[in-house]
């Protein structure tokens, strides 16, 4: 990015300093066939810094399109949206691309890892393209592979790994130019239980100790217990309320059924109602939850 780029001033509109993502009345509308769809409708929402924010609602409920527009790959129909502080309908192609490129990663559902890369090629990708020196892209990229626990496979390809290590390859590379935020969009949808718990809270922990963002957009009911914050899209508009058919059997409440355990999660009946921070607080041989380790 441009010094003059880098150095440009928010409008009075723009967010505080603690705020990766303002909304103001953004509304998204597709031509398609001589018709209108309205994917967004007037949605305002602030996504502060260093929160893990869940972004719930059916399919084409339209949190794919806001999940788009607040990550700078689409621009609203009308309405305000800054990223970073800086209003992405005044940006060109270029300067959305190097905003992006470097400090915003990307989680997608399928991981869309290279196959004919190994995991630490995968990683090592985005900084060869920031334009890292080569010490510095070893240093980093076996750093953030050893934190996700792939220490020792990171020089398999993506066919070679599981569907969890998969996924953690993808968050490594997310992180491979220490992004301020962290779009994920459906990362546990093709993941078992016990799988998906420990991708979600690999999150929870990288919000934690690295002071990133990370706004999930998935079907599941569990990141509604383990976000900050839960944002819900209904028709192209925005609530807070989760509503009936958005409620269920999530990742967490499916570890005590019959046969979804595998004798690696255990939770005790009378710590169903309790909030997940605390039933993990509470883990080990006399808490009520107890969860594989992670990396």
């Amino acid at each position: 990015m441009t010094p003059t780029a880098s150095a440009a001033l928010a409008t009075s509109d723009a967010p505080a300093a603690e705020n990766i993502v303002r909304c103001i009345d953004v509304s998204r509308v597709y031509h398609l066939g001589g018709e209108e769809v309205h994917a967004c409708r007037a949605v305002s929402c602030e996504i502060p810094n260093g929160k893990l924010i869940a972004l719930r609602g059916r399919s084409g409920s339209g949190k794919t399109t806001l999940i788009n527009i607040m990550s700078g790959l689409d621009k609203p129909s009308s309405g305000k949206t800054f990223l970073f502080g800086r209003e992405t309908t005044h940006l060109n192609d270029r300067e959305l691309t190097e905003l992006r490129r470097h400090r915003i990663g990307f989680i997608f559902q399928a991981f869309a890892l290279l196959p004919v890369l190994s995991a630490f090629e995968n990683v090592e990708l985005p900084m060869r393209l920031a334009g890292l020196s080569a010490r510095a892209r070893q240093r980093r990229t076996t750093d953030l592979l050893e934190m996700v626990g792939l220490g020792r496979r990171m020089h398999h390809r993506p066919f070679e790994l599981s569907g969890g290590e998969q996924g953690r390859v993808a968050i490594a590379r997310a992180l491979a130019n220490e992004p301020g935020m962290i779009v994920a969009d459906e990362p546990t949808g093709a993941l078992d239980s016990v799988t998906g718990l420990q991708i979600m809270m690999l999150f929870k922990r990288i919000v934690s100790e690295k002071n990133v963002t990370i706004i999930m957009a998935t079907h599941d009911p569990t990141i509604s217990e383990i976000a900050h914050e839960t944002l819900i899209m209904s028709d192209g508009e925005m609530s807070r309320d989760i509503p009936e058919e958005l409620q269920g059997t999530g990742i967490l409440d499916a570890m005590h059924m019959p046969g979804t355990l595998h004798g690696e999660i255990e939770m005790a009946a009378s710590g169903r109602g309790a909030g997940l921070d605390t039933r993990i607080q509470k883990g080990g041989p006399t808490g009520d939850v107890k969860l594989p380790p992670l990396p």
